[in-house]
């Protein structure tokens, strides 16, 4: 444990002395020394000891000279009603859109019939679609409360209605609605159908563009009800459609606009700003009195020096207090860390500075009837990109492994944005309330200054905005290490466990850090762990149960190993991750012998498993284009071959004799990590000693996954074109490629007799050279062992040239004893072709062309069959 997790004694740092520490290394071009402190935290003092950093943003507690700007604002609001309560003409899709709808808590509820109790129900967990949008940025989604089954609550899309029911209610509700309201001139422009809406809105690239139609001023707070009418009035359709068809209601949402109505924290601002608010998002006389609406009120404190503003965590109970007016034991109740109604974002990576989202719930909603809470700073806007998901600039491991150069272009991205808000962006901190409108102007009117002081840090911009170039520096300096390693210490588990670590990091650097399923597994195997018994909740990672083993009734039968449950913490200030080991073996890496991720987890990161990972991003010895272009390659046809078995049990002899003329391989690139001795066991034991011993291995190999990728005919019931059933194939044994009788290896073949440039030309995609390009749809070949042991040796060996084509020409020599060959192509062994280009004969027989695999014959040879073969002549196609 000791090897794994850093227990050098802790020095209290501030932020400047953090950065000053880390610049220092960085100017002595200690790029080793750099990353271990920025990642870790630790490094050697003046006098060489081994120190831990604690970083204590709190000594940058808001002086009380410090002069604050506090505002006021309304941010967005939230409407409920059976009609659309706008005063404006709106825009709506034609046909109702197949993927748009909510699906994020909007922390209110509805409330619905379930058999025969009433049940609050979470509004993007009601089926939905986006009807139409307003103004600059107001949406409307409607809602089909009849449609919401319990059972369908945590299914994947719970929002989700079919295209069944939506082309229902167009046809049958929205088109004939309008008909009614617009007339035939109106109506006939909209489509007569949604399948014809489909076709028409269908690209070539198999998207879809879905087109808008506007509805009148006049025509909209009368929509609904005709809608209902329409359904209700026509004779053709049954009475369980009726029922969920009709009982529908709109969410109205009026997008933030807090920057359009900064106000004083006074009464009059207050209702000045709001009725100007409500006007301004074109909502109908009736809002009032026909909706049920929320507002986000909102409260920002700026500093007058124009420095970084952010919220210290253990304040948050304070600041929570003082704005919901609830008395102090609910106040801590519902900032507890474990609390299921509170959630900490950490800023930067500090433990010590963090914003919150609370839902208060009943007893803790206070006098505003608070339906929801958030603290949160400025700063992130700077990095604001919705997408995919996410809100800010994202990285993955696939732009990491997939970059020849480092920086990559989103690291770069993101260092260029804190460079320059560097010099131009300081941050405010904000206070964000949804309460119902009818206590918009009375919430966050008597804030006291002194409680909002206190619960502040403040950080000059070059402090804040440097330290997270600090932090981002280290990571990108660990990434274009490990791109200039070899293969095998790059695609280490270890190693890549650092580089999922670091990928997590950056992005929590501007974001709330991901803390799902997969992330929580990945902090259990790269954070430091403590015991969880009696742990203090406030420094995990994450969310956990911190009782003891034998307090879980499911542990009752656990093994003494599971006596002492260890769970993530951050204990020094910071996010900072367990030991690394890194050196002049220029890996860096996770010290060996530590946890690990799981399959799933592994995937999630990466894309892929391990193998296929190492296989699609493997770089030295030869080209992999899909590497190079980012093409996408196929890997639902992929299936990874067995390792050679050596079956007889009896030792086999070499094929090869170089070791006799004084050739030897290079050892595999080392690491030379002073934590080697961590490494289990059976990580340690080597595989051949001997250079012959290693390609005698290779070879074996080759052939066996060369037999066992041999094509199947297709339909399942079809044998395979080659008799040889699995042991054979994975036998090793290359007795096939030498008879002449192919009946007795073929179900069915195409041969043809070949000559020697034939012959090389399979050999080389067999056995790329050095530096030889692949193509982007290599069908068997990456899914072989072999193939990438040979590209593991052509690393190895790439400093020596005249080794590696040494060996190559042994395999040749090789190959050249058999007296056929499959015709190898860039994308596969094995080509099956009906027409299969060139003189090829098809063995046996048949009235119409038929797919068999291609082989090449040696020149000069003949083969037989149990039966005559039948020359297709042009049938075989040239």
């Amino acid at each position: 444990m000791a090897d794994l997790y850093n227990q050098n004694p802790t020095v209290t740092h501030t932020l400047r002395q953090f950065i000053s520490r880390a610049y220092n290394l960085w100017e002595k071009q200690d790029q080793h020394a750099f990353s271990k402190f920025v990642l870790t935290g630790e490094y050697a003092d003046h006098l060489g000891r081994d120190r831990q950093v604690f970083l204590d943003p709190v000594q940058n507690r808001v002086r009380d000279v410090h002069g604050l700007i506090i505002s006021r604002d309304y941010d967005s609001a939230i409407g409920i009603s059976d009609r659309i309560l706008v005063n404006a003409p709106i825009t709506a899709f034609a046909v109702p859109h197949p993927t748009f709808s909510l699906t994020s808590s909007i922390h209110i509820t509805h409330t619905v019939m379930d058999g025969e109790r009433l049940r609050d129900v979470e509004y993007h967990h009601i089926p939905n679609f986006e009807f139409a949008h307003f103004g600059n940025r107001h949406q409307i989604n409607i809602f089909f409360t009849k449609l919401w089954k319990p059972e369908t609550e945590h299914h994947r899309q719970p929002s989700h209605i079919s295209e069944e029911k939506r082309a229902f209610w167009y046809e049958y509700g929205l088109r004939p609605a309008i008909e009614a309201l617009s007339g035939d001139a109106i109506v006939s422009q909209w489509p007569a159908s949604y399948e014809a809406e489909k076709i028409r809105a269908k690209r070539t690239n198999g998207g879809y563009a879905w087109s808008t139609r506007v509805i009148s001023k006049d025509v909209v707070p009368r929509l609904a009800d005709a809608i209902r009418t329409c359904l209700v009035d026509n004779p053709d359709i049954n009475d369980d459609d009726i029922i969920w068809a009709t009982d529908f209601f709109f969410v109205h949402t009026i997008r933030g606009v807090k920057h359009g109505n900064y106000h004083r924290a006074d009464g009059e601002a207050a209702n000045y700003f709001l009725s100007d608010f409500l006007n301004d998002a074109q909502l109908s006389t009736e809002a009032g009195e026909f909706g049920k609406w929320y507002i986000d009120v909102g409260v920002e404190i700026a500093s007058k020096e124009r420095e970084c503003l952010q919220w210290l965590t253990a304040a948050h109970r304070k600041v929570v207090e003082q704005a919901l007016r609830i008395p102090t034991h609910h106040a801590e109740r519902i900032t507890q860390i474990n609390s299921s109604k509170y959630s900490r974002d950490l800023s930067s990576h500090l433990t010590a500075v963090s914003g919150f989202r609370i839902v208060p719930g009943i007893r803790a909603q206070g006098p505003f009837e608070a339906a929801y809470l958030q603290a949160y700073t400025t700063d992130k806007s700077v990095v604001y990109h919705p997408q995919g998901g996410h809100h800010a600039k994202f990285l993955t491991a696939k732009e990491i492994l997939g970059s020849a150069e480092h920086p990559t272009p989103t690291v770069d991205g993101i260092h260029h944005i804190y460079d320059k808000a560097l010099l131009a962006n300081s941050s405010n901190a904000r206070l964000e309330v949804r309460v119902p409108i009818r206590f918009a102007t009375e919430v966050f009117l008597n804030i006291d200054p002194a409680v909002i002081r206190e619960a502040l840090c403040s950080f000059t911009r070059e402090e804040w905005w440097k330290f997270r170039i600090t932090r981002l520096m280290g990571m990108a300096q660990t990434f274009a290490l490990q791109a200039q390693g070899p293969t095998s210490l790059r695609f280490s588990h270890d190693t890549l466990l650092l580089t999922a670590a670091c990928v997590w990091l950056i992005n929590g650097l501007h974001a709330r850090p991901e803390d799902g399923p997969a992330s929580r597994k990945l902090m259990d195997a790269v954070l430091p762990v403590t015991e969880a018994a009696g742990a203090n909740p406030n420094v995990l990672a994450y969310k956990t149960s911190v009782r003891a083993p034998w307090q879980h009734e499911e542990e009752e039968s656990a093994s003494d190993d599971d006596d002492v449950r260890r769970v993530p913490y951050n204990p020094y200030g910071c996010v900072f991750l367990r030991r690394i080991a890194i050196g002049s073996w220029d890996v860096p890496r996770l010290r060996v012998g530590g946890p690990s991720i799981p399959g799933p987890t592994f995937e999630y990161w990466f894309g892929t498993d391990h193998s296929r990972l190492k296989a699609k991003y493997q770089t030295s010895g030869f080209i992999d284009r899909n590497t190079i272009s980012e093409s996408r390659s196929t890997t639902n046809k992929a299936r990874y071959l067995p390792l050679y078995v050596n079956f007889t049990g009896e030792p086999e002899p070499n094929l090869f004799n170089f070791g006799n003329r004084g050739r030897s391989l290079p050892s595999p690139a080392p690491d030379d990590g002073s934590d080697l001795e961590d490494r289990p066991s059976h990580l340690l034991e080597g595989g051949p000693q001997t250079i012959d011993d290693e390609l005698s291995m290779l070879w074996r190999q080759f052939v066996s996954d060369l037999t066992s990728k041999s094509p199947n005919q297709r339909g399942i019931t079809n044998p395979s074109y080659l008799k040889l059933n699995n042991v054979e194939r994975q036998s090793g044994s290359e007795d096939p490629y030498k008879t002449l009788h192919l009946s007795d290896v073929f179900t069915a073949v195409h041969y043809k007799t070949a000559s020697r440039e034939e012959w090389l030309r399979s050999f080389d995609w067999l056995f790329p050279k050095s530096g030889q390009p692949t193509s982007t749809a290599v069908q068997n070949y990456r899914q072989s062992p072999y193939y990438k042991q040979w590209a593991d040796l052509a690393e190895r060996t790439r400093s020596n040239p005249k080794l590696f084509k040494e060996i190559r020409d042994g395999m040749w020599e090789r190959i050249r004893t058999w007296t056929w060959m499959p015709n190898a192509q860039v994308d596969k062994m094995w080509p099956t072709s009906v027409r299969p280009g060139g003189k090829f004969t098809r063995w046996p027989a048949t009235p119409q062309p038929r797919p068999a695999p291609h082989i090449l014959l040696k020149s000069g040879v003949r083969p037989t069959f149990d039966d005559p073969p039948v020359n297709n002549g042009d049938d075989g196609g040239n």
